[in-house]
């Protein structure tokens, strides 16, 4: 109860005043000030969950909660039920006679702070009070966040010139209750914002953060994160002049707050009054010190009740079963803690072995499991690295799991990508030869012969066979990279250039082993990136396409060649396409049946694939004056 919205505690409250139910099942919350007509309490445990450990309530929080009975207008009365344990005959008849120990300590913070440098703040922070009765508390969440960010950004002169907004922003709270570096990320964007020259959270950030959380369908799980989700961008909102058109805003969060606080409402009681508690839900709220047990299958059972399963490092709940329908948070909870130490155990599994791989949906899988996505970077070859993993895995087997992951990626790329990634490495004084080499980079490994022609015509032979030792080949109508045609790489390379274009899976890349492409729907510069190039409505792959020219060369006489079978298997096509092919190809067709005359000068080929003249072995050879 402690955990609702006001208005829908007040509006579970109302039930019981109205009458409409007869009996109020409450946390301990209940003996922190709701004043009701209730006429008898009853403990169904002992024993709460403060934060850090499983203890047994004190005489005070026992009295504090039996004295919601009767409030003075009755004799109230209270008592246990269930399997608790009975209250002893000390504690009854003090809590009766209001006999409780003296409050001797109470917590204390000091409120007059000093932000001349982070130094002074974080040591008027630490003080402690003089008097002996007032004690400092360690564990607040704001003093940790902005620790945080003062170690983060040691040399981050915009934290240390706006000290006080800062501090006023690390006291945003955490209504949700979500994973700790989460809450930092909002509290960091919001200071960012307030740091802009407009000093304003634009109405464009509000929006995208409330979208989606006026929605009222859902489980009471749903609600109660969107619920949770809503306060905190509402209590942002009433923050004065930190956001823009902030009376909007105001109204706005408070609008959606109630109506899912009405909707949470109907469903907690729906959840309350049709339905049966399930077994493993009350034990969750009586004690939640269960027995967690993941059996070889990955299941996750708690006290014998499957509850989800494991799945690579994440945790996934079974929100299909009747008996999680009450109380989905706190399930959350109690596995999470069970499987904590498992997914630690995994994380060094994972990395000792070096057992994982990339699918085809460019997720990083580890026994057929993903633990990781490829997101887009700052170019396509240097995709970011997402992890996937249950938020109650620890930071630092999270940070060594990113770096794992991050260094076997760069290798993983440099093995099936290497000639690419190369030409960015290459050194070379040739103005040209570098012009080609960049070109050849940024068009991804494939160039038309005819858009380059003139840079490479420039370059010297002997720097010229720098290229071979590259991995680029010069063709007749390309100049490409051999290996990054591989099915392997062309698949790769097709993926990460899909992530970084957010590209849907439309168009798919042909079917390996297909050289000979018809009427393809297929835009033609993706083609051109899977290896094939267009003439008109045919596309053929680009070393297929070298191979041909070499055959119609080795076939020509008089610059006149005839069609073979050879040349049509090379393709994969009938004859009649060939013979369209030639034509899209500008060969012209002879009066002789089958027959194309060749339209380059079949010397300035056989110039082209020479031997270099220094190089030429039969000039070596009658060097050598052998006899």
């Amino acid at each position: 109860m402690g955990s609702l919205s006001p208005k829908t505690r007040n509006s579970q409250v109302g039930l019981y005043q109205s009458g409409d139910v007869d009996y109020l099942i409450a946390t301990d919350a209940i003996g922190m000030g709701l004043n009701m007509d209730i006429n008898e309490i009853y403990f169904s445990n002992l024993k709460k969950f403060d934060g850090k450990k499983t203890r047994r309530l004190n005489l005070v929080e026992l009295s504090q909660i039996a004295g919601r009975a009767g409030r003075y207008k009755n004799d109230g009365g209270f008592g246990t039920t269930g399997d608790c344990e009975n209250l002893n005959s000390d504690e009854i008849e003090n809590i009766e006679k209001h006999h409780l120990p003296e409050t001797k300590m109470i917590y204390w913070r000091n409120s007059s702070l000093n932000f001349d440098n982070p130094e002074k703040l974080i040591t008027s922070l630490e003080l402690k009070p003089n008097n002996k009765n007032l004690i400092r508390t360690n564990d607040s969440l704001d003093e940790s966040v902005l620790r945080h960010f003062l170690k983060k950004g040691a040399n981050n002169i915009l934290y240390y010139k706006n000290l006080e907004l800062l501090w006023e922003c690390c006291q945003i709270p955490d209504f949700e209750k979500k994973a700790y570096g989460q809450h930092i990320n909002i509290i960091d964007k919001v200071f960012q914002f307030l740091t802009t020259r407009k000093k304003k959270i634009p109405s464009s950030f509000m929006k995208e953060q409330l979208k989606g959380l006026e929605r009222d369908h859902g489980n009471v799980d749903l609600l109660s994160h969107r619920l949770s989700n809503v306060r905190t961008w509402s209590y942002v909102a009433n923050k004065k002049n930190w956001v823009e058109n902030s009376d909007y805003w105001v109204q706005l969060t408070k609008n959606i707050e109630d109506k899912l606080s009405d909707k949470l409402h109907d469903e907690l009681t729906k959840s309350f009054i049709d339905k049966k508690i399930s077994i493993l839900s009350r034990g969750l709220k009586q004690d939640l010190i269960l027995n967690t047990k993941i059996n070889e299958n990955n299941g996750i059972h708690i006290d014998g009740q499957f509850i989800g399963e494991l799945k690579g490092l994440k945790f996934l709940i079974e929100l299909t079963s009747k008996t999680l329908d009450t109380d989905i948070k706190s399930i959350k909870k109690a596995a999470r803690k069970g499987v904590r130490e498992e997914i630690n155990k995994r994380v060094k599994k994972i990395i000792e072995s070096q057992e994982i791989s990339i699918d085809s949906s460019s997720n990083i899988i580890w026994k057929n499991d993903p633990i990781g996505r490829l997101k887009k970077g700052h170019n396509y070859l240097s995709p970011e690295i997402e992890i996937i993993a249950d938020e109650s895995i620890e930071n630092e087997a999270k940070f060594k799991l990113e770096e794992f992951l991050k260094k076997w990626f760069e290798n993983y790329i440099n093995e099936i990508l290497g000639d690419l990634i190369n030409l960015t490495k290459q050194k070379t004084h040739n103005q040209y030869l570098r012009a080609l080499v960049f070109q050849l980079y940024e068009k991804n490994g494939v160039i038309k012969r005819n858009e380059i022609n003139n840079i490479v015509k420039l370059i010297p032979t002997e720097e010229r066979k720098k290229l071979w030792g590259m991995g680029i080949k010069i063709g007749r109508y390309h100049i490409f990279l051999p290996k990054m045609l591989k099915p392997k790489a062309v698949e790769f390379r097709i993926s990460l250039w899909k992530i970084f274009h957010n590209l849907s899976d439309k168009n798919q890349i042909p079917k390996f082993g297909l050289n000979f492409i018809i009427n393809s729907n297929y835009e033609k510069n993706f083609l051109l990136l899977c290896g094939f190039e267009k003439f008109r409505d045919y596309f053929v792959r680009i070393d297929i396409l070298e191979k041909l020219f070499i055959k119609i060369l080795d076939c020509s006489k008089d610059r006149k060649f005839k069609i073979n079978s050879e040349m049509m298997n090379l393709l994969g096509c009938t004859k009649e396409n060939f013979h369209k092919l030639m034509n899209y190809m500008d060969y012209k067709k002879s009066k002789e049946e089958d027959t194309y005359i060749f339209k380059g000068d079949r010397k300035k080929v056989k110039k082209f694939i020479k031997f270099d003249k220094k190089e030429n072995p039969f000039k070596k050879l009658l060097s050598l004056n052998i006899k």
